[in-house]
């Protein structure tokens, strides 16, 4: 007789759970999103509650900063006209082979202001300050202001900064070495001699008033640019006089050798020590310790899209990168324009003279059928 012994129950195999994003710790999760590319942040902030809140705090822009992963952003102000009279603010986009303008979507977060305040002041003047757009002075109800206002480009979130001493509009900002210069502004009152200018300094929030250069020439003849690591402002008459601002003795020191840029009525902007301009239809560039104008070579595919019925809106230093944004006409319905943007890598080529050629990387239309009564007022580049 055969012994059959009863074999034990099999033991039924568990299924391991696999692991949810909720048991990955934030820090993990901050590390990995800060090497992805900002441009996917909007998309990323629908995976759950958790990765919108991580999206949306400071620590993902300190994580960005720790390794070095900080991308250049375009943005652009457009005026929307009466009766609902605002900026519209977009970021430049490329997708699908094409640049486009992406409207801003702004933090619903409450911020600290007073109700007077209305981050679309007309005529005020905005400047890039590392991840953030200054917007300083302008007109409030026809009444210059001397309001600040700051828009942080890694939240979209606005706040106030300490007002100006004297209030201004269509002044001009620049930024230079941790500080912002504001000038201008005010030339219609008895203020302009003595409040020709001011300085904001980013370290202590405060400002100092920033002396005229000393000429006897009319104020409103000034212009100002920030090259080479210097502030400079020139008059635009025949006596061509140039300064430089000496920030530690806090006064203007008349500049030999740097050439004004009296000739330019249109849209500029500085790249590296070079000046870009139009200049009869055609893009050059300036070397303004000679002042000799010399053609940006290789941009034939630009001069090709545009249509005599254009004007050039704005030039802009992108991440060293050359934009080119110009308005187009239509002749069948002269109320209308399309916005077209062009973005332009430079190179110099060593030859018997020196050349400059730019390779046009992309160039299409970013707004189409947009009424003549809007205007692109601003257009800045900011790290984030």
């Amino acid at each position: 007789m055969t012994n059959n012994p009863i074999a034990p129950p099999r033991k039924k195999n568990k299924k391991t759970k696999s692991p949810s994003l909720s048991s990955i710790p934030d820090d993990v999760i901050v590390n990995v999103l800060a090497r992805i590319s900002k441009s996917h942040y909007r998309s990323l902030c629908l995976v759950s509650k958790n990765f919108n809140s991580l999206l949306s705090s400071p620590n993902i822009y300190f994580a960005r900063s720790l390794i070095g992963n900080i991308e250049a952003r375009l943005y652009v102000g457009l005026w929307l006209p009466n009766p609902s009279s605002y900026h519209s603010w977009f970021t430049l986009h490329f997708r699908q082979g094409q640049l486009s303008f992406k409207p801003v979507q702004f933090s619903l977060r409450p911020v600290r202001l007073s109700s007077s305040y209305s981050p679309d002041r007309l005529n005020s003047t905005t400047v890039a300050v590392h991840s953030e757009i200054y917007q300083i002075g302008g007109s409030n109800e026809d009444k210059r202001t001397r309001a600040v206002r700051v828009l942080d480009c890694r939240s979209h979130t606005w706040r106030r900064a300490p007002d100006m001493k004297v209030a201004r509009k269509h002044a001009r900002s620049y930024f230079l070495d941790e500080k912002i210069y504001v000038i201008g502004g005010c030339t219609e009152t008895k203020e302009y001699l003595t409040s020709w200018g001011e300085v904001f300094d980013l370290k202590t929030q405060t400002w100092k008033p920033l002396p005229k250069p000393p000429s006897d020439d009319d104020v409103q003849l000034y212009k100002s640019v920030v090259c080479g690591g210097r502030l400079y402002a020139f008059t635009m008459n025949n006596n061509n006089k140039n300064y430089a601002y000496d920030p530690n003795e806090e006064k203007w020191v008349q500049e030999a050798g740097f050439v004004g840029l009296g000739r330019i009525n249109g849209p500029w902007c500085v790249i590296g020590s070079a000046i870009f301009a139009e200049r009869d239809r055609t893009f050059m560039w300036c070397d303004p310790r000679n002042g000799k104008w010399s053609v940006v070579y290789g941009l034939y595919h630009i001069y090709l899209e545009r249509a005599n019925n254009y004007i050039t809106i704005q030039l802009v230093n992108h991440d060293g990168k050359l934009v080119i944004i110009w308005h187009q006409w239509n002749w069948r319905y002269k109320e209308y324009t399309s916005i077209w943007c062009a973005v332009i890598s430079l190179e110099e080529r060593l030859s018997p003279s020196s050349d400059l050629w730019g390779k046009v990387e992309r160039c299409n239309v970013v707004l189409g059928s947009v009424h003549t009564s809007v205007k692109l007022s601003r257009c800045l580049s900011v790290s984030v």
